[in-house]
């Protein structure tokens, strides 16, 4: 797994989400890297990071990074890196001092017993057209990821400039990230967790329901949960100052 560190102090590592690589990271990278110790990870199949069949699936990606980042460190995962940074957190507590879940839920999909969550109908009819055209799918995603954002196309145009920066992801990789968001409940991990928590959340997601924030805090009352007015699915992206700000002030708290 491909793994870039940058700067001193603090160990940070940054998740990134499905379709994505580290590149995504360009607004918080900067700055970080004058506070923290930043590990820019590109997961199995995206970036650099090489690929063979079931890399990604959750226990894999996670065993591997705790293999490859084998020490204590403040854990920061967006959208689907949310969903590996619970899981590890949950099999190696000892390596996460903190965890920071950016654009993330522990349960990307409906179900009868967590309904603030895409439904599993829109989910399926997205993934379902991953086999048809991959440019035309990604390009739809990063349309999705903007939606309902303030500057929406400046968003847009931002992000994929990063992605321009970094290889296309491998389709298999693609589909096991898939089949983690349509799959994994990480409610229980979240329920576990010993370490701080943090939730930084857009309220104009078009993926995870602001909603979400009341039933995030009945999982794990200790855990802090902050909204972004006007931020979409990428809000490091968006509001990039605001998201400094928070990460900062958590993990030096």
């Amino acid at each position: 797994m491909h793994i870039e560190s940058l700067g001193h102090g603090p160990d940070l590592v940054l998740l990134h989400g499905w379709s994505m690589h580290s590149g995504i990271w360009q607004p918080l990278i900067e700055p970080l890297q004058q506070q923290f110790r930043v590990h820019l990870v590109d997961l199995p199949g995206h970036g650099l990071s090489q690929w063979q069949a079931q890399d990604l699936q959750l226990d894999a990606v996670v065993d591997q990074l705790a293999e490859g980042l084998s020490f204590p460190a403040i854990w920061l995962g967006w959208s689907m890196g949310g969903l590996i940074a619970l899981r590890l957190a949950q099999r190696y507590p000892t390596q996460v001092q903190r965890l920071i879940l950016m654009a993330a839920t522990p349960q990307f999909v409906q179900t009868k017993d967590w309904t603030t969550a895409m439904p599993a109908e829109v989910f399926q009819s997205f993934a379902s057209k991953l086999g048809d055209n991959i440019s035309a799918t990604l390009q739809q995603f990063l349309l999705i990821q903007a939606k309902g954002a303030v500057h929406a196309r400046q968003q847009i145009r931002q992000i994929a400039e990063d992605l321009a920066a970094g290889p296309t992801p491998q389709t298999g990789a693609l589909r096991e990230g898939l089949d983690l968001l349509l799959n994994e409940n990480m409610r229980p991990a979240v329920q576990q967790l010993h370490c701080p928590l943090q939730w930084i959340l857009g309220s104009r997601d078009s993926l995870i329901p602001i909603a979400v924030k009341e039933p995030l805090r009945a999982l794990n009352p200790a855990a802090t949960v902050h909204e972004i007015d006007g931020a979409g699915h990428a809000p490091f992206v968006s509001h990039s100052a605001v998201c400094l700000q928070l990460i900062e002030q958590f993990c030096h708290d």
